[in-house]
């Protein structure tokens, strides 16, 4: 079991994290995907009982990959937030503390289909539509793109595995040959099953640890 796994993708070395990030070492890039912020702050609001501290966690996370790669950018491939922020909310008081503690770190975000919403919000990061980087394109929405392998999250991708009556539903990077796919870095944000006949490789998020599958190290996926 190991929270690192070095994979090769599109020609280029990789390191992939248990907290559902990929590391690119040859640009000092960090990408993570969904992360969500501010759904917990809206559920709430929306009357459902859903612990306070989410978006704190969430950001605690980031900072401990950070701290174990110290790349010089960390991009999150769409749906950094998950609706426009309103006023006094929780993540708009700490993302500026915590950006400060990581100013030498570019923090950018590809636009995902959430992050629409919250258009015109100025946090003080970078925003693209897409962006390339070395053989990748960078984007939100998991879709082939001519010259490039593309790097998305938005399907959230999940595999549910299960032993006698136990099942869980871990997520997982999904790597095809044109298009790979990241897991959500958000807490709150659920997950889509990856097909059982689905093209591709996968490597399972479980309790912060890696395992290739499925047939190797997991139980059987249903």
């Amino acid at each position: 079991m190991s929270r690192t796994l070095d994979w090769t993708l599109a020609g280029a070395q990789v390191v992939l994290h248990g907290e559902g990030a990929l590391f690119y070492p040859a640009e000092s890039t960090l990408l993570v995907a969904d992360t969500h912020f501010g759904k917990a702050a809206l559920m709430r609001r929306r009357g459902l009982a859903v612990p306070s501290g989410q978006s704190r966690d969430d950001l605690q996370r980031l900072s401990g990959l950070i701290e174990a790669f110290s790349p010089r950018r960390l991009i999150v491939l769409g749906d950094f937030f998950h609706h426009r922020p309103s006023p006094g909310e929780p993540f708009l008081q700490l993302f500026p503390q915590w950006l400060a503690q990581h100013c030498a770190v570019s923090v950018e975000a590809v636009v995902g289909n959430h992050d629409r919403h919250a258009a015109g919000v100025d946090i003080g990061i970078r925003w693209h539509d897409f962006l390339d980087l070395g053989p990748f394109r960078l984007r939100h929405e998991p879709e082939p793109v001519a010259g490039r392998h593309v790097l998305a999250g938005h399907l959230h991708p999940v595999l549910t595995l299960q032993v006698a009556a136990d099942r869980l539903r871990a997520p997982v990077f999904w790597f095809r040959e044109q298009v790979s796919v990241l897991p959500s870095f958000g807490a709150l944000t659920g997950g889509w099953d990856v097909p059982r006949n689905a093209p591709g490789r996968t490597v399972l998020v479980i309790e912060g640890e890696l395992f290739e599958g499925p047939g190797r190290k997991c139980p059987a996926i249903l």
